[in-house]
């Protein structure tokens, strides 16, 4: 067993949900039903988690391939998608849309421990439903940190990830307060890696033969050069793209031409390396 799938305690467990729980309160109990134009639906995860999604279709006849949508740590959770027309532009592109709430956001449950758990469960749906296609990650700050974990545990349901504003560190996003003291504990205990609180790129660094991209904003407060040049340097495969004059979450935002253009290019890249697997 690697340290990636290690399981803590049950002591561990209880202690990583209550965390969940109490710490993450300020983004959790916000909830909106899916847009009219997506079919929402309900997939319980490998660890007993209820997560509240959404799919939206291209035309099925000639789907590139599916893009599963990791949020990033708001209240609105898969609707910071849906609000700054981030769906619709891969949709125009020919890919299905696969977007969904963490545990704990949205009418999405908490039944377990780690949010990589997820994005793998969700994966998993993506794969039953649509074979033959492939399937690109794409996460927002916290949703593109624990699909980094994700890929530790198992990288092979995927063609490509895309992480967007994400933080090398969690002790580099929650800088203040009680979180800052809580995750310096969790991140530096025996649960971070079960909790998916470790720092990507000691997740990152084990995974083999799948492309990944990172894009950061070069004024984003929460990804300082030094972090990206660790980063690069541990994950010697990594395509770095930073974004002149960008914060955090702005990249989509002040340079959407060259932000769909890179990660469309990068999608076509990784697809003429892998070959699609037929049912």
């Amino acid at each position: 067993m690697t340290a990636h799938a290690h399981s803590p305690s049950w002591f561990g467990i209880a202690v990583s949900k209550l965390f969940i729980r109490v710490m993450f309160r300020q983004v959790q109990g916000w909830k909106r039903d899916v847009p009219s134009r997506a079919e929402g639906f309900v997939e319980t995860a490998s660890d007993g988690s209820k997560l509240e999604g959404a799919v939206l279709l291209a035309n099925p006849a000639k789907a590139k391939g599916v893009v599963l949508l990791c949020h990033p740590f708001l209240k609105y959770g898969m609707h910071y998608f849906f609000e700054n027309g981030i769906d619709q532009a891969f949709l125009d592109q020919g890919y299905h849309v696969v977007a969904f709430n963490f545990k704990g956001f949205g009418r999405s449950t908490i039944g377990g421990h780690a949010f990589a758990d997820d994005v793998l469960s969700i994966a998993r749906k993506i794969a039953r439903e649509y074979p033959g296609l492939p399937i690109h990650l794409v996460g927002c700050s916290f949703g593109g940190y624990h699909l980094s974990h994700a890929l530790a545990r198992d990288a092979s349901p995927f063609t490509s990830a895309v992480l967007d504003s994400v933080p090398v560190s969690v002790r580099s996003y929650f800088t203040r307060g009680p979180l800052r003291l809580a995750m310096r504990w969790i991140s530096g205990s025996r649960l971070a890696v079960p909790t998916g609180t470790c720092a990507i790129d000691h997740s990152l660094k084990s995974v083999h033969h799948l492309p990944i991209a990172y894009f950061y904003g070069l004024s984003d407060r929460y990804i300082p050069e030094a972090s990206v040049a660790r980063l690069s340097l541990d994950c010697t495969s990594l395509h770095v793209v930073g974004f002149e004059a960008c914060r955090h979450l702005e990249n989509h935002k002040k340079h959407r031409d060259q932000y769909f253009q890179e990660i469309f290019a990068f999608f076509a890249r990784a697809e003429s390396h892998k070959p699609v697997v037929t049912a």
